[in-house]
């Protein structure tokens, strides 16, 4: 057994993977190199490699560490007892066009951009990207039942996959600069759906 088992890591590696997963978050995985990754991190080539093994196993980590920091925090935003479902749904669908006009955050959806990434063709990299939509998925199913407890199953889900994939379709198009007033109208559109009748 190697003297390093057990023993703590010299870094903060909480810290350390949120500025790999910010690099391939903006960047994506081909554009993002080694010394993008030693500039950004402070950790030399070796310590990188002992830590978390090749650049697509640290893209691996990055995709896992979003979703705990980013993915996780959405279904709990959604899945809150304490906020109006309405408002819940409502500040999903808002988030992309806030991010990119009052908080000039271009980086999008990191799930999104995977998706169209060449890492997209790894299969754990797709699976965590497929994990991360279920999860989303899953939530918005919860302020839907609340506004319509009398919806069936099928109407639920698939009204949260409407939004679902509004809001990725959101993240790309905000990223682009689409005309913000067309982004709000589609985000608006969607919701006049689910403020719908419940029959």
């Amino acid at each position: 057994m190697s003297d390093n088992v057990g023993r703590p890591r010299e870094f903060d590696e909480d810290q350390v993977l949120s500025a790999i997963m910010t690099l391939f978050w903006k960047q994506g995985y081909e554009a993002t190199g080694l010394s993008d990754i030693m500039q950004a991190t402070g950790l030399q080539k070796g310590s990188l490699y002992k830590a978390y093994g090749s650049k697509r196993h640290m893209y691996v980590c990055s995709l896992e560490h979003y979703e705990k920091q980013v993915v996780d925090g959405a279904v709990e935003s959604l899945t809150s007892s304490d906020v109006n479902p309405r408002d819940q749904l409502y500040g999903f669908l808002s988030a992309p066009i806030d991010a990119v006009w009052n908080q000039r955050d271009r980086r999008g959806c990191f799930l999104c951009n995977a998706s169209a990434d060449d890492a997209a063709m790894d299969d754990e990299t797709q699976r965590l990207i497929l994990r991360g939509y279920a999860k989303l998925e899953k939530a918005l199913t919860v302020p839907i039942k609340a506004l319509h407890p009398g919806w069936p199953k099928s109407r639920v889900t698939q009204s949260a996959q409407l939004l679902l994939s509004l809001y990725s379709g959101l993240r790309v198009m905000a990223r682009a600069s689409v005309d913000r007033n067309r982004l709000e109208g589609a985000r608006d559109a969607a919701m006049a759906v689910i403020d719908g009748p419940a029959g």
